[in-house]
């Protein structure tokens, strides 16, 4: 073990090892939970009913994208590479929360347009309708800020908190198939419960208050913004199309079938999330100070990183049916094949981080960062639409992949003609 923590130090340092160790701690629990959770729920609920609260679930997520608005990227940056100073951080609290309440009125429409058109579909509008009123929770969450000053411990402890206090209550009162109501209640404490400790600590230790802004700094924020927005949007298109396709082309049982199958490869997303929030900040501070060194950071810490994901992909692919039927059932299992373009689409996307967020963001190239993702959502939205339309289920596994690709092939040819810049413009 200390051979592997030595390098990482010398890599990051000292406070970003301390980060990464409390975000780890994090992201081993929120692994451990759905391993806990997720074989009784897929279990009580049954396929057909877990479908439905997936599909509601799913819908849910893209609003969460709205709301934070990619400010976890952007204001992040911009508290990691300035001195804070009370006032200022004041300043970027209030406009990011009044940007945030102000995004979270499409979202309420959006839910009333739904409900207007799927009035038939009762237990999935009433699904839909609990899920959209956490979305208030989000909006006062705190991670941008935690995480660009480098006190990733508030928010491991947040969710710690959050998450218990939810799946004891799971436990405690979902009973039967008929509990699917009383689930998304469940479900939706975690990011209210967050958001309430997030800022009692931010309000305590930093002193952050909430004070007056003006409409043009808020749409300065949301300005600055953008770029990452979009770019949040496609990855989330990217992860979620398939499901949102298979709520419309294919049954609620196939639906459901599909969205357990999906949560293994999302575990291993949740165990890179840390590291890549870890990474963020300090790759932005070295390619600022020297492209070059910055993107070597990048290239070693890669070297580091990959491997271990890249092996429990293929274990987990040689393992496929029995994991699949311990963590969901017999039958959840029969559709195990699912799993492995899942796997590789995966292994790509972490790839492609180094690529896009620690290089091309970090050294603020949102624009081309954000095309790259314009394009291959267009393609990700083409190819699911098609795949799913005819092959149901199967196409929903092949169509990430895919796209995965496409994106993978943009990222090195814009990676390319950049570091050509950078050579031209150093000569």
């Amino acid at each position: 073990m200390g051979r592997f923590i030595e390098p990482v130090k010398r890599l990051a340092g000292k406070k970003a090892l301390h980060n990464g160790m409390w975000l780890y701690l994090l992201q081993i629990f929120n692994t451990v939970i759905p391993l806990v959770t997720l074989p009784y729920i897929t279990r009580i609920l049954g396929p057909s009913q877990y479908g439905l609260f997936s599909i509601s679930l799913n819908l849910q997520g893209y609003y969460q994208v709205i709301v934070e608005y990619g400010f976890g990227m952007s204001a992040t940056r911009k508290v990691a590479l300035q001195e804070n100073s009370e006032e200022s951080l004041r300043g970027l609290y209030s406009r990011v929360l009044a940007s945030r309440l102000i995004l979270m009125l499409p979202c309420i429409v959006l839910t009333i347009v739904y409900t207007l058109f799927n009035y038939s579909q009762v237990d999935q509008c009433v699904c839909l309708a609990i899920l959209t009123a956490t979305m208030i929770g989000y909006c006062f969450q705190l991670n941008w800020l935690f995480q660009g000053m480098q006190c990733m411990r508030f928010v491991s402890i947040s969710h710690i908190i959050g998450r218990t206090i939810s799946v004891l209550l799971i436990f405690a009162l979902v009973k039967s198939n008929n509990d699917l109501f009383v689930y998304c209640i469940l479900y939706s404490i975690t990011p209210i419960v967050v958001s309430l400790l997030s800022n009692v600590i931010a309000w305590r230790k930093f002193n952050i208050r909430y004070v007056r802004v003006t409409i043009p700094e808020v749409l300065s924020e949301l300005k600055s913004g953008w770029f990452v927005f979009t770019t949040q949007l496609s990855s989330k298109v990217f992860g979620a199309i398939g499901l949102t396709f298979l709520g419309f082309f294919a049954s609620s049982y196939e639906t459901g079938i599909y969205a357990a199958i999906q949560k293994i490869p999302t575990v291993m997303l949740l165990a890179w999330s840390p590291i890549s929030q870890v990474l963020y900040p300090i790759s932005s501070q070295r390619i600022v100070s020297s492209y070059g060194d910055g993107k070597a950071f990048v290239r070693r810490t890669r070297k580091w990183v990959f491997p271990p994901f890249l092996f429990a992909a293929l274990l987990i692919a040689i393992l496929a049916k029995p994991v699949i039927a311990i963590a969901f059932g017999d039958e959840y299992a029969n559709f195990f094949y699912w799993i492995y373009p899942l796997l590789a689409w995966v292994v790509v996307s972490i790839n492609n981080n180094f690529l896009g967020i620690q290089t091309l963001l970090a050294s603020s190239h949102d624009k081309e960062y954000s095309r790259c993702f314009n394009i291959s959502v267009v393609f990700t939205v083409l190819s699911n639409l098609v795949l799913i339309y005819l092959f149901h289920g199967d196409g929903a596994c092949l169509a990430p992949l895919l796209s995965e690709l496409v994106l993978w092939v943009l990222l090195i040819d814009v990676d390319r003609k950049i570091a050509k810049d950078q050579f031209v413009n150093a000569s």
